[in-house]
Formats: C-alpha cells, structure tokens, sequence
C-alpha cells in the first residue's frame, strides 16, 4: 500500500513549459552537433592542405571545432538540467495525487461512520455529496431507510479513521483500505451515570474516482 502527506501541486502550465524548454534544448544540441561535425571535417581538410597558411586574424576550423563542441556541451548540460527537473515535478504530482485520495479517503469514512440520530436528513446528504456511480445510486435509493433507521436509534456515532493506503489504480478509480473506529453513545445521556461508549473498529475499502477534479467514492464495502 502506499502511503503519503499533503504536498504542493505543481500547475500544469509549469510542466508543460519545461517540456518545450527540453525540446528546444535538444533541438539545439543536435544543431551545435552538426556544426561541431562540419568544423571537423572543414579541420581535417586544413590539415591536408599545403597551401599558403591562413591568416592570423581569421578564425581557423579548428578554432570553430573547439567553439562548437563547447556549444554542444553546454546545451546538452542545459537540456540534461530541464529534463532531470521535469522528472521530478512529474513524480512529485503523483505523490501529490496520491495523497489528495488518501486524505479523501479518510475523511470521507469518517463522514460515513458519523451519524447523528438528530440530524438524519444533513448525515443523508453529505453522503451522497461524497459520492458517484453505483455507490451514489445504491445509497440513494435506501436514504429513506437510512434517515427511518437512524431516528429510531436513538444514538450518536462519531467515526475516526486511524490509517490509509492505496491497494490498486484501475480505469480511472484507485482503491483505498482504510481501518477507522467508531465511537457509538446514547443522543441524550444522564449526567450522573453516563453510559460507557462502545467503541467498533472497521477495514473499508472504497473506490475512489475523480468527477470534474473532484474526488468521490464510486464503490464502498466493509472487509471482514
């Protein structure tokens, strides 16, 4: 499983920047590269001839050898900066990824797991807020049920979620096992002899699915 922290996202104009500056980059190497060739030959050449000696204040072909091999190494040094840079933005964007499911995760079990048999109807929506796909569908066509249940319970549940970790990403939905507790009392209690609370711990898995940048839980199932 993986785990992470909340970090910095990187904007998506930065990366795509850097990947032009890459391109142009090698674009140039390869240019400098076959000027440095070019000189080279152009050397060879003055080396073989016997004819009169090049004048002093002209530049020579091997001079320009030397200039263009300079060119190459800088810009392949350049280029070599960029891309070593925009790998790394790209893999810091996927812990980023990583852990704004992670902290969804948790704090949408925890949602899940509160429950208030006072405000049956607010507990109803902020569910379904968290959700899409079957998930959404399966609840809401039991929130009557749900919001019935709940006010005959008579108690109040606050859910806490102690861990989290990524099993699997597949088509788009990335799957998380989440173990969380939930602290279940009575809604009113007597002052002079509170009731012990009882407390239930719980593996989730949820499937987690990003709708218009937003992640929301499309699958929920207890793991025995």
């Amino acid at each position: 499983m993986v785990f992470g922290r909340r970090r910095r996202t990187e904007g998506a104009g930065g990366v795509e920047a850097l990947r032009e500056q890459v391109q142009r980059a090698r674009a140039a190497a390869d240019a400098a590269a076959a000027a440095s060739r070019a000189a080279e030959e152009e050397a060879g050449k003055e080396r073989d001839d016997d004819g009169p000696t090049v004048p002093s204040q002209a530049p020579t072909a091997r001079y320009r050898v030397a200039v263009a091999a300079t060119a190459v190494a800088c810009i392949g040094a350049g280029a070599l900066a960029v891309e070593t840079t925009l790998d790394h933005r790209t893999a810091q964007q996927g812990v980023d990824a990583d852990t704004r499911v992670l902290d969804f995760a948790e704090e949408s079990v925890a949602r899940l797991l509160s429950t208030d048999t006072g405000n049956a109807e607010a507990y109803v929506e902020r569910v379904l807020a968290d959700s899409t796909g079957d998930w959404r569908s399966e609840f809401e066509q039991r929130k009557t049920a749900t919001i019935e249940t709940m006010r005959g319970a008579g108690n109040r549940t606050a859910g806490k979620t102690l861990e989290a970790g990524i099993e699997r990403r597949e088509d788009g939905t990335t799957t998380v096992l989440v173990s969380a507790t939930a602290q279940t009392g009575p809604a009113t209690a007597d002052p002079a002899a509170p009731p012990e609370p009882q407390v239930q711990q719980y593996q989730i898995r949820v499937g987690v699915t990003m709708v218009d940048d937003q992640p929301k839980l499309s699958s929920v199932g207890f793991v025995q």
